[in-house]
This record gives C-alpha cells, sequence and structure tokens, in this order.
C-alpha cells in the first residue's frame, strides 16, 4: 500500500501538465502541494514500503522476495517516465504490478504452509480415530492464480478506460496510446474483450461450485452485474464523463471481487 501510494504520487508530479487538460479542477502538485514536498513524499512512502518489504522477506527466510517491492518502486517510477506514454507497455506493466498482489501471498504462505507441515501434523477424534492433516496447496494455488488472473484483466480494462478517458491530454503531450494510435474503437473492442473474458471466468466458478448460494448470487449480481454495466458505459461512451463513470463502476466490480475473500471460508 505503501508503494502504491508513493507511486500515485510520483505519477502526479510528472502528469502535472497532463492532468491540466483532462481534470484542471484536480491538479494537486504544484498548486496545492510543491514539487519538492511531492518528490520528498514519494520517497519517504516508497522507502518505508522497501524497508518493510526487505523485513518480511528477511523475517520469514525468503530473503529473494525482496525483490518484488524494489521491483514494484522501479517499475512505478518507469511507468510514471516513460512507459506510460508508451502504446501498451504502460497499461500491461500496471495490470502486472495488480496481480503481483495476491500473488505474493501464493508466494510466501504457501513454502511457509509446506514448511509447518513437513511434519505430519495428527488430529485425534473423539472416538480415538486418527487423521494426519496435510494442506491442500493445489486448491490454494487455484484462488491465488485466478484471483491474480482477475487483477491482470480488470486493471488493463480499467487502464484502457482511464486512456479512453483522458485522450484530449494524453494527445497533446505526445502520448501513444490506444485510443491514440489505434483509435477508440480499437480501445473499447480490446477493454470489452477482456471484460468478456473475465466474465467467462466468473461463470465457470460459479458452475464449479453448483451448492453454494451464496457464492451464486454474489458472483451473479455483484461482481458480473458491475462488469456488465461497465462494459455498457464502454460500449456507448463518447464524452469524458462517460468513460469516467465505466472506470468507476469497473473499479466497484474489483471491490466486490475483493469482499468474495469473506466468503471463501465458507464454501465446502
Amino acid at each position: 500500500m505503501l508503494i502504491a501510494a508513493g507511486g500515485n504520487v510520483i505519477n502526479d508530479y510528472f502528469d502535472t501538465r497532463i492532468d491540466r487538460i483532462n481534470k484542471p479542477d484536480k491538479v494537486i502538485v504544484g498548486r496545492r502541494v510543491k514539487r519538492r514536498v511531492a518528490i520528498t513524499t514519494h520517497l519517504a512512502l516508497s522507502g518505508l514500503g522497501l524497508l518493510l518489504g526487505v523485513f518480511v522477506a528477511w523475517r520469514t527466510g525468503m530473503l529473494q522476495w525482496a525483490l518484488i517491492p524494489a521491483f514494484s518502486i522501479g517499475a512505478l517510477w518507469t511507468y510514471s517516465t516513460t512507459f506510460k506514454r508508451q502504446l501498451i507497455i504502460g497499461n500491461g506493466l500496471v495490470a502486472t504490478l495488480a496481480a503481483l498482489v495476491p500473488l505474493t501471498v501464493g508466494l510466501y504462505e504457501l513454502p511457509l504452509l509446506k514448511r509447518a507441515f513437513a511434519t505430519p501434523q495428527v488430529l485425534t477424534v473423539p472416538d480415538g480415530t486418527q487423521y494426519e492433516i496435510e494442506p491442500v496447496l493445489p486448491e490454494f494455488w487455484y484462488w491465488i492464480l485466478g484471483y491474480a488472473a482477475f487483477a491482470f484483466m480488470s486493471t488493463l480494462v480499467r487502464e484502457l478506460q482511464k486512456d479512453m478517458a483522458d485522450v484530449k491530454g494524453d494527445e497533446a503531450e505526445g502520448c501513444r496510446t490506444v485510443p491514440i494510435v489505434w483509435g477508440m474503437r480499437w480501445a473499447k473492442g480490446i477493454a470489452l474483450f477482456h471484460i468478456g473474458v473475465i466474465v467467462t471466468g466468473l461463470l465457470l466458478v460459479r458452475a464449479w461450485l453448483p451448492d453454494h448460494s451464496l457464492t451464486h448470487w454474489y458472483i451473479g449480481i455483484g461482481i458480473i452485474g458491475p462488469l456488465l454495466l461497465s462494459a455498457g458505459f464502454t460500449y456507448i461512451a463518447h464524452s469524458r464523463k462517460e468513460h469516467v463513470t465505466a472506470g468507476h463502476i469497473m473499479k466497484l466490480a474489483m471491490l466486490m471481487a475483493i469482499g468474495y475473500t469473506l466468503i471463501i471460508p465458507s464454501l465446502p
């Protein structure tokens, strides 16, 4: 969270001229916050995030994963300075960073679970029967990889929606985003295609758990509903306001998907 916050600060720092065109009333850096304060804040947030990341990697005995926060900081800086203005690369980089969040959980937790259960754990029930307990690691990976895929594709859609909303300022600054280089029709098509893939995946999850009514209704109304609504707004959008609305609804779908983690423990 600290690294993401630092990334948002540095993005605002480098996007001042673009934001003056796209959203002049919401420009912060250079108006309400001095530029040197913004840089200092970025360094402080990112530095603290890196220290915490290195501490967790050291504490768990997996120091190699200290590369994750270091990579994230470098990627966010490079995105703000260079990749944001290049075709597809910036969108893919932000989507990859979003997918790293659930993946990091798996990279840390599953080896620790395996280590904890290296010595067989025995459960004795009241009648004296004993059962050996083992962690269901493959099933954990299904959920982690599923969430990583959702995070990647939904963030990619959100980035495309932002590019479509910000096309005026991006074009003035010489950015080569999808709607500028390939046109608005292609940008909408790519976004709608990925929403379709996400919806298909969610329907497969519902089919996998046919007897869990809460999953059936939550995914159908809470996640697929906003996704389809966002797709509809994306398809009909012509103004910046309409593209921004589509992006806000996509954020709601992402939030609802995170909320489903509270339901997973109740699955049979």
